[in-house]
């Protein structure tokens, strides 16, 4: 019985390993195909973060009443709701505005880095929810973080920005949205179906946003190529749909510091990408910041491992 239950516990646990490794390499692959739409196209972050809650939600809340609703029912009480409608301004709403906002004004690979601050907020909230001085690895990372934020931000030179202000301020702000993002998702997650969840909440936020951009308003005078077409579709169905979906539902069988770890896949896979495909130009001050940034974030998903 013992091994039955182990079994399928390493099954459950290989599963989650997947998909949080197809998950996060497709987020970052999806802000590459999001930054050649941007710079190719007429397409604007507004109509485009529309777009993306919106199908996106659409599609995976009918997967879950097709398949799913029957098995999972959910109790909605005030707490719930309220929790939900906080949850899908404020982390899934926020977490794609910002990071879009991140690659218009500057590129996928410069915002898939600056998103990976979000320890630090993590490390600040518990910090002031504890009531706790911070540990000296603590003030560590966050001063690595802030180094690392600071050669990319300059290349090198600190009297001149090598990013562009609102790249900067709004990768920073994705950092703080998916901080929040993090640390929500697994309340929510014990009595909410994933799908209900991110289907949920991106079909709310993609409400919410046709009052900003409307989604039928769209430029239909554009010369589009196949490939346009194509990228644009992709990057919704995959780089949104399947990635939000198969990373947070790797939270059930995983463990966070191996999430954290994986996660990292994200911004390797955007700059890779980025760089190989968009021929984005980044300076050798702002290579050592992506390394130093991701460094931190492989010491603090092993130094969880280590403190568990």
């Amino acid at each position: 019985m013992s091994k039955g239950r182990t079994a399928m516990r390493n099954s459950l646990h290989i599963k989650g390993l997947i998909f949080v490794v197809i998950g996060a390499s497709l987020w970052g692959i999806g802000g590459t195909a999001s930054d050649f739409i941007f710079t190719t196209t007429p397409v604007d972050v507004n109509w485009y973060v529309t777009a993306r809650l919106t199908i996106s939600g659409i599609i995976l809340l009918s997967i879950y009443t097709l398949f799913f609703r029957r098995k999972h029912r959910t109790v909605w009480n005030k707490h719930t709701v309220l929790m939900f409608a906080i949850y899908s301004i404020f982390g899934m709403t926020m977490v794609q505005y910002t990071f879009m906002a991140a690659i218009g004004f500057g590129n996928a690979a410069i915002a898939t880095v600056l998103q990976c601050t979000g320890p630090i907020y993590i490390i600040l909230y518990a910090v002031m929810k504890k009531y706790r001085p911070w540990t000296k690895a603590e003030a560590l990372i966050i001063a690595a973080m802030i180094a690392g934020v600071i050669l990319i931000a300059t290349n090198g030179n600190i009297t001149a920005l090598a990013v562009s202000p609102l790249a900067l301020i709004f990768g920073l702000a994705s950092g703080v949205a998916l901080a929040y993002y993090t640390l929500h998702a697994p309340v929510l997650l014990q009595v909410v179906h994933p799908l209900q969840l991110v289907g949920g909440s991106m079909l709310t936020g993609g409400i919410l946003m046709n009052f900003v951009h409307p989604i039928w308003m769209f430029d239909f005078s554009f010369d589009w190529t196949a490939l346009q077409i194509i990228v644009l579709i992709l990057s919704i169905l995959l780089g949104t749909t399947l990635a939000f979906y198969l990373y947070i539902t790797s939270m059930k069988y995983i463990s966070s510091t191996e999430a954290g770890i994986l996660g990292l896949l994200e911004p390797v896979s955007a700059v890779l990408t980025s760089v190989v495909l968009l021929n984005v130009g980044l300076g050798l001050y702002q290579f050592a910041g992506i390394i130093l940034i991701l460094g931190v974030g492989v010491f603090i998903s092993t130094r969880k491992a280590e403190t568990s």
